[in-house]
């Protein structure tokens, strides 16, 4: 504390007094980032870019704490939006689990749980490419043909040699589920996830729309919804590591195998987008230059920064910046016109970033 000379007068003194404590506040606030300067500038300017693009809820979480966050209206704050393909990363964080709790290892053949692909040239196919979408089971493009069931997905025969091509769609996801369906021996996959993961982070994720001819069968590959702060507050949890309140849900180790490229496609890990890509990076295909536009060579402030996004139909985005520990969220009401609204996911991270 600051102790000023007794001889001066009671109103200098009081003023002193004040203009000291106000220079403390503000200090307190720009070291907790919650000063609405220059330290929400980046968030406020992203955020708006993403409001003038069809987003109806933004926000960013800085070290955990939320620096600004924005509504179309005040009901959308707590509606579940639909996550479409961002539904897909909740299988990568599952399989993290799965490898702590003993189930399984990413490296494990399907077929030693699948008993059925045993006596065909599936046999092989490991859980990692099964995740990293290298499996090289015959997958339809986003939009093509019906969502199958996961025992149905079991069904799908192989397009390509296992780890020689990216594709990018449903089935891998409904395997993946049938999979741990087995594994679990009774325990519902979605009621694992929820016990291991959602529920100590007291967030909830949704399937408001099941499969045709299932419909309470959840849709892996993209039929899950979320408020935009239980989002936010589960990519925090995954910059942290797996630590939430001092535990660790999920082993650290684990869980970063979510974030390494496949030699196919360094771009994307087990069920998330990366950037940069990687080493070897080759060039994206069609769909992954439908997806996003981060394979774009980056300037300025993205120039080789971090990010991990779970992203789907409409510009539905998670991303999380683990270096800068940034985490942001923008979610829209309407998937397909979204596709089409001229979004830019390098041009909203480099807003974020000023």
């Amino acid at each position: 504390m600051t102790h000023l000379p007794a001889h001066l007068p009671a109103r200098i003194t009081a003023r002193i007094t004040a203009r000291l404590a106000t220079r403390r506040l503000l200090a307190g606030l720009m070291l907790s980032g919650l000063c609405s300067g220059m330290a929400t500038a980046g968030p406020e300017d992203a955020c708006s870019y993403s409001a003038q693009l069809q987003g109806v809820t933004c926000v960013v979480l800085s070290a955990g704490q939320v620096v600004h966050e924005r509504y179309r209206h005040p009901a959308d704050a707590t509606t579940t939006w639909r996550l479409a393909s961002g539904t897909k990363s909740f299988s990568g964080i599952a399989a993290a689990a799965a490898v702590q709790d003993q189930l399984l290892n990413l490296d494990d053949k399907v077929s030693d749980t699948l008993t059925e692909w045993r006596g065909d040239s599936r046999r092989t196919i490991t859980i990692r490419q099964l995740l990293n979408l290298t499996s090289g089971l015959d997958t339809p493009a986003p939009g093509a043909g019906r969502r199958p069931s996961p025992a149905e997905a079991v069904g799908t025969p192989l397009a390509h040699p296992p780890g020689t091509r990216f594709a990018y769609g449903q089935v891998p996801f409904q395997v993946f589920a049938e999979l741990m369906a087995r594994k679990l021996r009774g325990e519902r996959y979605d009621a694992y996830l929820n016990r291991r993961v959602l529920q100590p982070l007291g967030i909830r994720l949704t399937f408001p729309r099941g499969l045709p001819g299932s419909p309470a069968e959840p849709d892996w590959g993209g039929g899950g919804a979320m408020t935009a702060r239980d989002w936010a507050q589960f990519g925090d949890w995954v910059r942290s590591g797996g630590v939430w309140q001092g535990h660790l849900l999920v082993d650290a180790h684990a869980l970063a195998e979510n974030f390494r490229g496949s030699e196919v496609h360094p771009g994307y890990g087990l069920t998330w987008w990366l950037h940069p890509p990687g080493h070897a990076a080759t060039p994206p295909d069609r769909v992954s230059r439908l997806a996003t536009d981060l394979y774009q060579p980056a300037t300025g402030a993205l120039a080789g920064v971090r990010v991990w996004m779970a992203a789907g139909l409409g510009k539905q985005r998670l991303y999380i910046l683990p270096d800068h520990g940034l985490v942001a969220v923008r979610q829209t009401d309407r998937l397909w016109d979204g596709e089409q609204s001229g979004y830019s996911d390098a041009v909203f991270l480099q807003r974020l970033l000023q």
